[in-house]
């Protein structure tokens, strides 16, 4: 069982960011960040298994519920609107999350929007406790993210299909290499993580990320 409660964060031009913070029976000092894509939400079920596999670790877990999708296309239209936003609110949330006690050790799981969130977290807002970050379907044709990830250089597990448009198999190789860190790639996958077609083997993607990221954490 955990406990939920709602954080007091306010972002981009002083509005409320939607969020629960879940604490667990018998918390470890260990804090994990969740950051959801632009239409993948924190229930669906890289996340829903990630955030479980926290819990029962023990770890404080925020979710960090974003809905840009949401919004009319006026807020989030050009791209750049939408990036300011995106980083204002994930800094409040950070910091908000990290304030709630001392902790020894943070995550950071993000999913392709979450992950340039990440990038900018990881650079700028940097914590002085160890931190190990997953990097679900990064957005890899993004050039300042690639140079945000060797910066970082810390803990990182990236979990990509063969079927995504970000997907690049040198410029991962290269990102894996600047993190000493490992890459789940699906044969197949898509940016949402599903093998069309293939319920069972979109199933066993899944899967194979939450092992990996409990190998990370």
């Amino acid at each position: 069982m955990a406990t939920e409660t709602t954080l007091s964060i306010h972002g981009f031009g002083g509005q409320p960011v939607a969020n629960r913070f879940l604490r667990p029976e018998g918390a470890i000092d260990a804090l994990a960040v969740l950051l959801p894509g632009f239409g993948y939400t924190l229930d669906m079920p890289l996340f829903f298994y990630a955030e479980n596999l926290l819990l029962e670790r023990g770890w404080d877990v925020l979710r960090v519920e974003y809905a840009y999708h949401r919004l009319p296309e006026s807020e989030v239209s050009p791209r750049s609107k939408m990036v300011e936003r995106l980083y204002a609110d994930t800094t409040a949330a950070w910091r908000a999350g990290l304030g709630q006690r001392s902790y020894e050790r943070v995550a950071l799981i993000g999913k392709s929007l979450g992950t340039l969130a990440m990038g900018h977290l990881l650079t700028a807002e940097a914590p002085s406790v160890p931190v190990r970050a997953v990097w679900l379907t990064p957005m890899l044709s993004e050039v300042r993210l690639r140079e945000q990830v060797a910066a970082f250089g810390g803990p990182s597990l990236f979990v990509i299909g063969t079927a995504d448009e970000e997907y690049d198999p040198e410029t991962l190789e290269a990102m894996v290499a600047a993190t000493h860190g490992e890459a789940v790639v699906v044969e197949g996958a898509d940016h949402g993580m599903d093998v069309p077609g293939d319920p069972i083997a979109s199933i066993r993607a899944v899967e194979r990320a939450v092992e990996a990221m409990g190998r990370l954490l």
